[in-house]
C-alpha cells in the first residue's frame, strides 16, 4: 500500500541517488553515474505511479505532486539532448537539478489523495502543466550551464557552456510558448475569459518574454553579455512563476491558488 511513508523512503532514495550520480560524474566515473541515474530515475518513476495510484488520475495538481514529476523529466531530457546536440558532458548537471525538486517535497505538505477541483477537469489539464514542467526542467538546466561558464576562467570552456545553454533554451521556449497557449484555452473554458492578468498568469507571461529576449541576443554579435544577463533574470522570473506566486501567503487567493 502506497503511503506517506513509502513517498518518502522512495523519494528521499531517488534525491540520494541523484546526487550520487552527480558526484560520480564530476569523479569522471561516467559508467556508474549513468548507472546511479537511472536507478534513481526508476525509483522516482514508482513514486509518481503511487501518487497517481492514491488519487485516481494524473498527479499534477498540488506543488508535492508537480515537484516529484518535475524531477522525472531530467534524465529523459538529458538523453534527447546529448543525442540532439551532443552534449553527453551535460550529465552532472542534469543529475543535480533532479535533486533539488524531490528536497522540495520534504518541506511541504504532502496531500498524496490530492483531487482535482472542476476547474482542473479538463482534457488541457495534462498537456498543459507537462509542457511546463518540461520546459521549466529544460530551463533550470540551461541555468546551471550558464551559471558555471560565469564560474570559470577558460574561455574555450566558458563558451562551451553559454553555446550548451542557448541550445537547450531553444528547447525549453516552444514548449514554454505551448505552455501559455494552452493556458489561455484552458482559462476561457473555465472561467469565461482567456486571460485575466492573474498573477500566475502574468508571470509567466514575464518570464516567457524574457526567455524569447534572451534567445534573441545569443543570435546578435554583440549581444553575448546582454543574453547571459537576460537569461539570468529570465531563471529568476521563472522561480517566481513556478514558487513564490504559489506558495506565498499575500498570492493565496488567486485563480491558480488550488494548485499548492
Amino acid at each position: 500500500m502506497f503511503n506517506e511513508t513509502t513517498f518518502i523512503i522512495l523519494a528521499a532514495t531517488a534525491a540520494f541517488g541523484y546526487g550520487l550520480a552527480f558526484l560520480f560524474d564530476i569523479a569522471k566515473k561516467q559508467r556508474p553515474a549513468i548507472g546511479v541515474f537511472i536507478t534513481a530515475w526508476l525509483l522516482n518513476l514508482l513514486t509518481i505511479i503511487g501518487n497517481y495510484v492514491v488519487c485516481g488520475h494524473p498527479p499534477f495538481g498540488n506543488m508535492v505532486h508537480v515537484l516529484v514529476f518535475l524531477s522525472l523529466c531530467f534524465l529523459p531530457l538529458h538523453l534527447v539532448i546529448r543525442k540532439r546536440f551532443n552534449l553527453d558532458w551535460t550529465l552532472p548537471h542534469f543529475a543535480f537539478a533532479s535533486l533539488f525538486p524531490l528536497i522540495g517535497t520534504f518541506f511541504m505538505e504532502r496531500n498524496l489523495a490530492w483531487q482535482r477541483v472542476p476547474a482542473l477537469q479538463s482534457p488541457w489539464f495534462v498537456p498543459h502543466v507537462l509542457s511546463y514542467m518540461v520546459s521549466y526542467a529544460t530551463a533550470a538546466v540551461a541555468f546551471l550551464l550558464m551559471l558555471t561558464s560565469l564560474c570559470t576562467r577558460d574561455e574555450e570552456l566558458k563558451l562551451k557552456r553559454h553555446n550548451a545553454a542557448r541550445s537547450v533554451i531553444r528547447i525549453a521556449l516552444p514548449l514554454m510558448t505551448f505552455g501559455l497557449w494552452s493556458g489561455a484555452l484552458w482559462a476561457e473554458e473555465a472561467w469565461g475569459i482567456y486571460w485575466s492578468w492573474d498573477p500566475k498568469e502574468t508571470w509567466a507571461l514575464i518570464t516567457w518574454c524574457l526567455y524569447l529576449a534572451s534567445l534573441h541576443a545569443y543570435y546578435r554579435p554583440d549581444g553575448r553579455k546582454r543574453a547571459v544577463w537576460t537569461h539570468l533574470l529570465a531563471f529568476a522570473a521563472l522561480v517566481t512563476t513556478f514558487l513564490v506566486v504559489n506558495l506565498l501567503p499575500k498570492f493565496g487567493n488567486t485563480l491558480h491558488s488550488y494548485a499548492k
